[in-house]
């Protein structure tokens, strides 16, 4: 799978593969490979908190990493070792889109997939009211579930996935007026 991943105004093309050991990744960008193991340690309705131990260079290095949403849609505040930086996921392909321009609460807000995936939940109907930052569709990729959540408060206008389906990145979730 490849993401792409903005830093500080430069943009990082990663790609992450299945190891051939369960539970760990092959995460790659600029030329370097690492190998990981992945862990979901808790999930609040404020993030995630994951676990990576970096099993190269034969032996391990373990880090804790804090990953909360921000105020703007697609952008995550990453706290790793008491360092924080802000990262656009996918950016090229924001998975919150306004259909009138560059944000505001008018017009249509459109939540896309970040990567490719499974949906195991939709959480909303057609006709329900949202708050900003509500929970509405849950798509799990590569073993851990990602919940997307309204990008602002408002009326979802259309859902666009139901359970079990298969995603891939930039598909159209759910639409909020």
């Amino acid at each position: 799978m490849r993401i792409e991943i903005e830093v500080k105004g430069t943009a990082h093309d990663v790609t992450v593969e299945s190891s051939p050991l369960p539970g760990r990744y092959i995460v790659s960008w600029g030329g370097t490979s690492r190998e990981v193991d992945a862990r979901l340690v808790e999930r609040t309705r404020h993030g995630v908190l994951l676990s990576f131990v970096r099993t190269d260079r034969g032996g391990s290095t373990s880090r804790l990493a804090r990953c909360t949403p921000t105020d703007r849609p697609a952008v995550t505040a990453i706290q790793v070792g008491g360092v924080e930086i802000e990262a656009a996921i996918n950016g090229s392909r924001s998975r919150v889109t306004d259909t009138f321009g560059a944000g505001g609460d008018s017009g249509a807000a459109r939540l896309t997939a970040p990567m490719p995936g499974k949906v195991v939940r939709v959480l909303v109907a057609p006709g329900e009211e949202v708050e900003a930052r509500q929970p509405l569709v849950v798509v799990e990729a590569m073993k851990m579930e990602n919940e997307l959540s309204a990008p602002r408060a408002g009326t979802v206008t259309g859902v666009e996935v139901s359970e079990g389906m298969s995603v891939e990145a930039g598909r159209l979730l759910a639409t909020i007026e």
